[in-house]
């Protein structure tokens, strides 16, 4: 099978999913989005202001500022994607990079691939320009329990709002909604009580990422997924801010004391 991975700043996740897909003898090429300009980011602030407030971007800034403080940056969840890992399967994958993933290049590139499946792996918003060239399916995983948590940081704002028993991810196909693709695999995930907040957070990732590749090897070898609709409702979360951080850190402590 042709398989395209769409990913973001090189995200280690990526690097997962095509070295597994290669130990399958599989054609592997993976888009790596570099990334906003800093006008892009201008603007994305200045739409974060608009729909949000300024106490919110005030906020989201300052958890962009002090996320490293709750969360160590040693507790890694692919701790095996070092940089020559990393360098080794991008010589043996093909590859190519884009600033805009629904700009012309980069949809004349993926619509020359026909790719089979479109696998997404930290990408932004996908339009269905991009994702309905994949001729058999485009899969997200989503760090989070659809529709209840659905967007950004789900795991830390579950954890914020103290729901610890609604911590987990899933697998769904890509539609126009947001997160709100049928799902082919769902799990909750228990919080480790034994290792830091961190390390907790990294632990629900790597079960997540064990998960995708379980539904992908399922198609591999020829099974298929019973997918199931989304429920409606839930809440669509933005990027978590300093106050919600601090609150899940708070929890998570109170959690593994218990």
């Amino acid at each position: 099978m042709n398989w395209l991975i769409l990913t973001t700043g090189n995200l280690p996740e990526a690097y997962v999913m095509a070295d597994f897909l290669l130990r399958k003898s599989q054609d592997v090429v993976l888009c790596n989005i570099r990334g906003r300009t800093r006008a892009q980011s201008l603007a994305v602030l200045r739409r974060l202001a608009k729909k949000r407030g300024l106490f919110y971007l005030a906020d989201f800034l300052l958890g962009r500022r002090f996320r490293k403080r709750y969360l160590d940056p040693s507790a890694r969840p692919f701790p095996e994607m070092t940089e020559a890992a990393v360098a080794d399967l991008k010589s043996r994958c093909r590859g190519f990079e884009v600033d805009d993933p629904h700009g012309p290049e980069a949809i004349g590139r993926v619509a020359d691939l026909r790719p089979d499946y479109i696998l997404f792996l930290g990408a932004p918003v996908i339009k269905p320009c991009l994702y309905t060239l994949a001729r058999l399916g485009a899969i997200n995983w989503h760090h989070g329990i659809s529709p209840r948590y659905r967007g950004s940081d789900c795991v830390l704002w579950a954890m914020a709002n103290g729901e610890f028993d609604q911590i987990g991810f899933t697998i769904h196909l890509v539609s126009s909604v947001v997160d709100g693709g049928r799902i082919l695999l769902q799990r909750k995930v228990p919080v480790r009580k034994d290792a830091s907040f961190g390390a907790a957070v990294a632990d629900v990732a790597r079960q997540g990422m064990d998960g995708f590749l379980a539904v992908v090897d399922r198609i591999l070898s020829g099974g298929e997924w019973e997918s199931k609709e989304q429920e409606k409702g839930g809440t669509h979360y933005p990027p978590i801010g300093w106050r919600a951080i601090r609150r899940a850190a708070r929890n998570f402590q109170r959690y593994a004391a218990s």
